[in-house]
């Protein structure tokens, strides 16, 4: 339960950190870009033998796949915002946690008992409400747009099921743990940096110590916050089908009151009926 607690704080203070960029001007995907191989550089603090990073070839390839969708689902959750608003894009995210629970049901028989059913169903109900804008956002998007969500949708879940396939089938120690993370964010560094140099058309008016630092500011959660949720997995106190939902949802329900205390971000009566759902979300999953 302590891994699964940290991880929650972690991806909450990441949501924080994220949010602040805009506040101090920070470039945000040249310090996303950073950051990944910041949280790959504390994959090393945390592997005893440095030479399992060759020894464990069954873990590249998926460490590959994994980092460049780190990146790719980063650019599609910004191109959504941008063109479809923010409360698609971020529904879209978060429902994502439908895929690793259906998948865990499916691939790991995890049992489908009705108060964990009734759980997920309010947990969806309560992220879309707490993620529900205050104000209608409107766009000129066509109609090819709006595979943009659905795209967002499944590969935040993808990623979610990756994470969870890897520690319950491809991971066997704690040196692979963090070799397996270590690996992941490199790539989406190298890929990242790729992707920088070819189609980023600012990078004249980019700051660059405040932008190092920002990326080592996000890296160091980062790193964390996928780290002690494959802890979590690991320790096995709990099915893939309840530790996601509610580490979703506890995510959301944290993020939404440190945004609201910290930047002072108002909640409609959706968002508060959200928050309300998923206290009652996480009772009932954990009961199950």
């Amino acid at each position: 339960m302590f891994y699964l607690i940290i991880g929650i704080a972690c991806n909450i203070l990441l949501l924080l950190i994220l949010r602040s960029f805009h506040k101090f001007n920070v470039a945000s995907f040249p310090a996303i870009v950073v950051n990944y191989f910041v949280a790959g550089s504390f994959s090393l603090l945390f592997t005893a033998p440095k030479t399992i990073y060759m020894e464990a070839t069954h873990l590249w390839l998926p460490a590959l796949f994994l980092g460049s969708l780190f990146v790719s689902i980063f650019y599609l959750i910004s191109q959504t915002t941008a063109k479809l608003g923010v409360s698609v894009a971020s529904v879209s995210n978060k429902m994502s946690v439908v895929i690793p629970v259906l998948l865990a049901f499916i691939i790991y028989k995890d049992s489908p008992h009705l108060l964990k059913i009734v759980g997920i169903v309010i947990a969806l109900l309560s992220v879309f409400l707490v993620s529900s804008s205050n104000k209608k956002e409107e766009s000129s998007a066509d109609k090819k747009n709006f595979l943009l969500p659905l795209a967002v949708f499944l590969g935040s879940g993808i990623i979610d099921a990756l994470v969870n396939f890897a520690q319950k089938k491809l991971v066997h120690s704690e040196a692979e743990t963090a070799c397996f993370s270590g690996l992941s964010f490199y790539s989406a560094g190298l890929i990242g940096i790729i992707a920088f140099t070819l189609f980023y058309k600012e990078k004249s008016t980019i700051d660059i110590k405040k932008t190092v630092l920002a990326g080592i500011i996000l890296g160091t959660p980062n790193f964390f916050s996928i780290y002690f949720i494959m802890k979590a997995i690991d320790a096995n106190f709990m099915q893939s089908s309840v530790l996601y939902p509610i580490l979703n949802v506890s995510v959301v329900l944290g993020s939404t009151l440190c945004a609201y205390l910290f930047f002072a971000e108002k909640l409609s009566l959706k968002n508060i009926i959200g928050i309300a759902l998923s206290v009652l979300a996480i009772a009932f999953i954990a009961l199950s």
